[in-house]
């Protein structure tokens, strides 16, 4: 903007310079009325931020050219757009937000909404904000077009899809238990649980049924097979007979069992990595070969698999499980932490988090469109 309005004067001082009068000049040139937008942007601001829209801007920062975003008006936030290609050209993070907690008074701003942004930081967008309670779990579909989204309230924990083409909710359930959601390969059918019991939602018939299958959150459907990070391991299951194909179990000693329990955890969109940490140790787990590689947690120093919630395709990627201050990882052929970047995502509300991938295959999986050095 300054650039634009320098050349502007410029031009005038050329054109009386070379004999032409300046009010002849300037009565010829209609005057530009610039957006609010605008003459924020032309301000000197202290902190550097630029303005998106009249109440929200971002503030780049010096070491790595990452935007921090500070929304105080989300309902002048650009939405998610099935349309805009140019958002899926890298994968997505899905994670809830209170935008505004703490900085307004606006109610509608304190609450939680549910968010996503590519994984190398950048075209925030707003995707669902049409419900009042704690969001706890939130899954796209692979096709990108639904959210399935678990969130709670003195009442009970209810259990939704939207669909981000029409916009329209459909209510699977609202009783309190596991907030646990599986999506299927085609998004053409969603696990919920309704208290302790597992359910089918269908899309084709737009029904619901009863079903016996295992998953946990940390799970995932492809080639017809249902992988699961469970407490000890992952279950792999053929997904048509529910059949169970084989494990990978953590450890056989019952008498350390307790030190292998799975506190934090993650998987791959194919179902071939898993991630997992303990109070003890943390986990690396080749499923495909049936492999595990672990390190014993020592917090003096970082670790070479530290905070690999969001695993990419084929492991290759990694980031932090939280979305207000982001890890992100580049890892080696052996899977451990090569390089990292770090960087402040949020800059306004109290807390930024529950994140989840989607649109996992773009860009061959990979998290940015170069190395991490070259992501500037």
């Amino acid at each position: 903007m300054k650039s634009t309005l320098k050349l502007s004067l410029l031009t005038t001082l050329l054109l009386v310079g070379c004999g032409q009068d300046k009010a002849t000049i300037e009565s010829n040139q209609p005057e530009k009325e610039l957006s609010i937008v605008e003459q924020k942007n032309a301000q000197e601001w202290e902190d550097g931020r630029i303005y998106i829209t009249e109440h929200n801007y971002v503030r780049y920062q010096d070491n790595n050219g990452k935007p921090r975003h500070y929304v105080f008006k989300a309902k002048e936030w650009p939405r998610e757009d099935l349309d805009n290609e140019s958002s899926y050209d890298l994968p997505r993070i899905v994670f809830r937000w209170d935008n505004g907690e703490g900085e307004t008074d606006d109610y509608y701003d304190r609450k939680d909404k549910v968010w996503s942004i590519k994984t190398d930081g950048t075209d925030l967008r707003l995707v669902a904000d049409e419900f009042d309670g704690e969001v706890r779990v939130m899954r796209m579909s692979p096709n990108n077009r639904y959210l399935a989204i678990s969130y709670s309230t003195f009442e009970g924990i209810y259990k939704f899809i939207k669909d981000l083409k029409t916009g329209e909710y459909i209510k699977l359930g609202d009783r309190n238990g596991r907030e646990d959601l599986l999506w299927s390969e085609q998004s053409d059918y969603l696990y919920f649980f309704e208290g302790r019991q597992s359910y089918k939602y269908i899309f084709s018939d737009e029904k619901i049924e009863k079903v016996d299958v295992y998953f946990t959150k940390d799970s995932i459907i492809h080639g017809g097979r249902r992988y699961v990070v469970s407490d000890y391991g992952v279950v792999v299951y053929d997904e048509k007979s529910n059949d169970l194909l084989h494990k990978v179990v953590l450890t056989q000693n019952s008498d350390e069992i307790d030190e292998f329990e799975l506190r934090k955890r993650g998987i791959s969109p194919t179902g071939k990595f898993a991630w997992g940490e303990s109070y003890k140790y943390r986990f690396l787990i080749d499923v495909e070969n049936r492999k595990i590689d672990r390190e014993e947690i020592d917090h003096s120093k970082p670790g070479d698999y530290e905070m690999l919630n969001i695993l990419s395709l084929d492991a290759k990627f990694a980031r932090s499980g939280g979305a207000a201050q982001v890890f992100l990882f580049q890892l080696g052929e052996d899977k451990k932490i090569k390089e990292h970047q770090v960087w402040k995502q949020i800059g306004s509300g109290h807390s930024a988090n529950n994140s989840s991938l989607y649109n996992a295959f773009a860009n061959d999986g990979n998290f940015l469109k170069k190395g991490l050095n070259n992501d500037k």
